[in-house]
């Protein structure tokens, strides 16, 4: 079955309550969610799942930027201890929520510091991590985000670059969050880039570009990138991580509208 999944932070209005997030989301259709675990007590989520039943596809928050400190964890050899301590909270909350995936995000370039060095410390912290991750069942995915709109200064902005420290890793639980709006704004290439490299994938995420919005329109051929995905055997979710341009409802009716294929109760062959 092919599912979106929303996102209970980007996809509402900051006035709309976290426990009316799940409600929504469910009566719009959806049967999968991803949120930021740190900033919501694990009881209220467990509470929530058993009221509104939703698939938690995968939580972020795990690691990048130390907590009101902006320090890349990541990349940064003193703080791989943290890291770790960080990742074995994180791998207890997902399990505690039967989600399977946790996201990675690389952190900002140090200063002084060559590609080749920050690229070495990702792959280091990672390695550090991976026994965690592989005896848990859970897989971190590293997000390549774009440094030309949103992420200025940002480690790893490239899928090709992601890819590499995937590979360097070498751990079937740790692979690349492929965010088709960060990657288009990159280097475009989508679907050559889906279809060559879905082994090392293992999410996706879509929003329109430019703007960050729902993904409806634009740069993008929304159609042709998720069949694209389909064509590699890949059937779980794909999140939702955009801004709606108007209401939540409306955003939801219209995506809904779009692709009714990916929403409970749709055709397949929509």
């Amino acid at each position: 079955m092919k599912r979106f999944a929303a996102h209970l932070e980007m996809n509402f209005a900051a006035s709309v309550p976290f426990h009316e997030r799940w409600r929504l989301t469910g009566q719009f259709g959806f049967t999968g969610c991803e949120f930021v675990w740190r900033i919501h007590d694990l009881a209220d989520v467990r509470a929530l799942r058993e009221k509104h039943p939703l698939q938690v596809t995968c939580l972020g928050g795990t690691s990048g930027f130390a907590v009101g400190s902006g320090r890349p964890v990541l990349v940064w050899p003193e703080d791989r201890e943290q890291l770790a301590r960080d990742v074995e909270k994180a791998v207890e909350y997902a399990q505690a929520v039967s989600c399977r995936r946790l996201i990675f995000v690389p952190g900002n370039l140090i200063s002084g510091w060559s590609l080749e060095r920050n690229r070495q410390e990702a792959v280091l912290s990672l390695k550090y991590i991976a026994p965690i991750l592989e005896q848990a069942g859970i897989t971190a995915i590293l997000e390549p985000l774009n440094s030309k709109v949103d992420h200025k200064g940002i480690y790893c902005d490239t899928s090709a670059e992601a890819f590499r420290v995937i590979e360097e890793v070498g751990s079937p639980n740790v692979k690349v969050l492929y965010d088709v709006y960060h990657m288009q704004i990159m280097e475009g290439d989508l679907v050559r880039t889906i279809s060559s490299h879905y082994d090392s994938i293992g999410y996706y995420h879509i929003a329109k570009v430019s703007g960050r919005t729902e993904p409806i329109g634009g740069e993008v051929n929304f159609p042709a990138v998720l069949e694209a995905i389909r064509s590699t055997g890949y059937w779980d979710y794909i999140g939702l991580e955009y801004k709606p341009s108007i209401s939540h409802d409306h955003a939801f009716t219209q995506i809904k509208d779009s692709f009714p294929s990916y929403f409970q109760g749709g055709s397949e062959d929509a």
